[in-house]
């Protein structure tokens, strides 16, 4: 989790993860962000669902993600944030 939301955070991505397995990514357009992340072989939630109020966003699980991925996967969400609408934070 950590490891994620540093390498996000290298660019220019907000993320949240204080604990557990998953790692809160706000966007501007959770079904953009999460289309350009299945094309690019990623899954994720839409954030909706997590929340009651507040900033969309997706919600990615880090249960199984490989160590050696979290740079495939930093890259693939920092193009699915640009691609919903926020260059970069």
């Amino acid at each position: 989790r950590l490891g994620l939301c540093a390498a996000l955070a290298d660019r220019g991505v907000i993320a949240h993860g204080r604990s557990g397995l998953n790692v809160w990514i706000p966007v501007p357009d959770e079904a953009v962000a999460m289309t350009a992340l299945f094309a690019a072989g990623w899954a994720a939630a839409p954030g909706a669902r997590f929340r009651i109020r507040g900033t969309a966003g997706l919600r990615i699980t880090i249960a199984e993600l490989a160590p050696t991925d979290v740079d495939a996967l930093a890259d693939a969400v920092a193009a699915a944030v640009r691609g919903s609408g926020r260059a970069s934070v």
